[in-house]
């Protein structure tokens, strides 16, 4: 893992839920809560499915699978509110993220790329003050395309005006990996959300911030 920081690396590309917040865990309450209003329950398989796409991406899947009879914008309405409710209580910054922030601030240009609308990103900066962290941030309303298309990083780059070999993406998702390595970045997937053998995709796989921190201390 010693050469994934190296002499060219001069840009850090984070996904924002399950990376920078510790979100996901939220996400799939607040769906439970909303979906079992109307007698919907997702199975193992749905959540893969899901982690890591857009608001649209995630309605578009229970409205194809599940037939809801409730209209699509009422059922999405309640849907940002029961997020909205439950990060204002719950919502915090990834164990470790803020130990590993400042050493990467430091030496690299830095970005937050996520799939996540621009109305709840806000609600999550209102909470956590996330995105005066970064020296950019792309959220879904910024690309037509959306993991895993690698559009989103494609974009982040272009705005740094940095190379695939020159920047490194962090992820958790199935969707993001598979983003991050179209875009031709090097990708170190972080397990929590999903267990390691679902990120077998990405070049490296760390179980916390803690083994990041540990190896820039090195550098």
């Amino acid at each position: 893992m010693n050469k994934i920081f190296h002499k060219d690396i001069k840009g850090i590309l984070f996904d924002m839920d399950g990376v920078v917040i510790d979100s996901e865990k939220l996400y799939s309450q607040s769906e439970t809560q909303l979906l079992s209003k109307y007698g919907v329950k997702f199975d193992d398989s749905d959540w893969l499915l899901i982690k890591g796409c857009t608001e649209k991406q995630f309605y578009d899947f229970v409205y194809d699978k599940f037939q809801l009879e409730i209209p699509r914008d009422i059922l999405m309405q309640e849907g940002k509110q029961f997020l909205k409710d439950i990060f204002t209580k719950e919502l915090q910054y990834m164990n470790g993220f803020n130990d590993v922030y400042p050493l990467l601030k430091n030496k690299y240009n830095i970005a937050l790329v996520t799939s996540t609308g621009p109305e709840l990103v806000n609600h999550v900066d209102s909470l956590l003050s996330v995105v005066s962290k970064f020296d950019l941030h792309i959220t879904s309303a910024d690309v037509a395309k959306h993991k895993p298309n690698p559009e989103p990083y494609l974009m982040a780059m272009d705005r740094l005006q940095l190379k695939p070999y020159e920047c490194i993406v962090i992820e958790d998702s199935i969707q993001g990996i598979q983003a991050g390595k179209a875009a031709g970045c090097y990708v170190i997937a972080l397990e929590g959300s999903l267990d390691k053998t679902f990120l077998d995709k990405a070049d490296y796989i760390i179980s916390s911030f803690d083994a990041l921190k540990k190896l820039l201390l090195k550098n």
